[in-house]
């Protein structure tokens, strides 16, 4: 049995610590104060297949990468459950 690391700096994937961008935006206060908007805005209800409360995801309607000045946007966010967020992608 090999002795693997699946993290750090013995990973393959390895950048040297660098954090990616997105990954620092979507963990800031702004961010989870747009998906807290978000979701009161919707009443916690999925806006694809109407369900209320669960599993639920903020979604950019214009994306994330591709208009950074939405992102903060609520009018640029809306709430769906899992299965239908997976099927905006």
């Amino acid at each position: 049995v090999g002795s693997f690391h699946f993290t750090g700096e013995t990973n393959a994937n390895w950048i040297g610590g660098v954090t990616p961008l997105y990954a620092i935006i979507r963990n800031s206060a702004d961010y989870k104060e747009w998906r807290n908007q978000v979701f009161k805005r919707d009443i916690w209800t999925w806006r694809e297949c109407g369900k209320h409360g669960g599993n639920i995801k903020a979604h950019h309607v214009k994306s994330f990468a591709e208009y950074p000045e939405l992102r903060f946007d609520i009018d640029n966010g809306k709430t769906l459950c899992e299965e239908c967020h997976r099927e905006t992608f």
